[in-house]
């Protein structure tokens, strides 16, 4: 269905992107209500989708090789933006940024190889059962090195070393409780706690959070109102139902009881109207 060999997705005609919402689209169902929020999901992972399989194809194209069944006229098209001397000038900017000693902590070192930070935090909550995972743990995925087992950047290996001091002080300070909600909320409670750390801690450089690939912007400060977590407000809205359910049990079961007693006093007067000498 690509019709050129885009840069970038977001160069991409909005018709275009809307024809390839709508083939998704047919294969799947939903309410109509939430169409707008499919609809910006999937343009989201497309998005990071495209980037990904465009940086494959520009390995290819260093080796000189072509890749399997693609458009010619967008493989072509993609060569052209590859051999422009501003894209190559852009390139050894970044080369020279990544190589740079950055202040004394070293060349910035990812092992992300194709995958974006979004995609890898993806992968960990899926691996997770579907639970939301800390920055700490993306960035700790992300910046590992497969073979050493280490972490090469000193910069992100000092700010896990810090948050995990500082978590580690918190749990500490917390009491133990056993009940299942109770520890479910402080565990999610403990690594909204963690994101905070993690985004206070980590330098920011032209309006990004270094090693998240997230906007400084969009983290909430000291200032903003703070952020709820809804599987938080979930488990407590559910306590909420719980607890009045049980007060209309009893209150339920409180008249049954009052409805009884008074029955119970109406025999007894006729018992004692019937039976007067017995109940003297």
């Amino acid at each position: 269905m690509l019709r050129k060999g885009y840069k970038t997705y977001s160069v991409m005609p909005s018709e275009e992107k809307e024809i390839w919402f709508r083939n998704f689209a047919q294969q799947y169902n939903w309410e109509s209500g939430h169409t707008e929020t499919v609809r910006l999901a999937f343009h989201k992972k497309v998005a990071e989708s495209y980037t990904n399989q465009i940086y494959k194809w520009k390995q290819l194209w260093l080796k000189g090789k072509i890749p399997k069944n693609i458009n010619t006229k967008v493989w072509e098209d993609l060569q052209v933006n590859w051999g422009k001397q501003k894209t190559k000038e852009k390139f050894a900017k970044n080369a020279a940024n990544r190589n740079s000693d950055r202040g004394g902590k070293g060349v910035f070192v990812p092992n992300l190889e194709a995958c974006s930070m979004s995609s890898k935090e993806d992968q960990l909550v899926e691996a997770n059962g579907g639970n939301l995972v800390d920055h700490v743990d993306v960035m700790r995925e992300a910046y590992t090195n497969k073979k050493t087992d280490k972490i090469q950047d000193s910069l992100i290996r000092d700010v896990i070393d810090l948050v995990q001091t500082k978590n580690a002080e918190l749990l500490a300070s917390q009491p133990m409780n056993s009940d299942d909600d109770s520890t479910a909320a402080s565990t999610n409670l403990c690594r909204i706690q963690i994101n905070e750390m993690v985004e206070q801690t980590v330098p920011k450089k032209k309006g990004r959070l270094v090693g998240l690939a997230r906007r400084a912007s969009s983290c909430p400060s000291s200032s903003q109102t703070p952020y709820t977590d809804p599987m938080i407000m979930e488990q407590l809205q559910n306590k909420d139902e719980r607890i009045e359910a049980i007060e209309t049990q009893n209150a339920t079961i409180l008249a049954a009881l009052a409805d009884q007693k008074k029955t119970n006093n109406e025999i007894i007067d006729k018992m004692k109207c019937l039976f007067r000498d017995e109940f003297q």
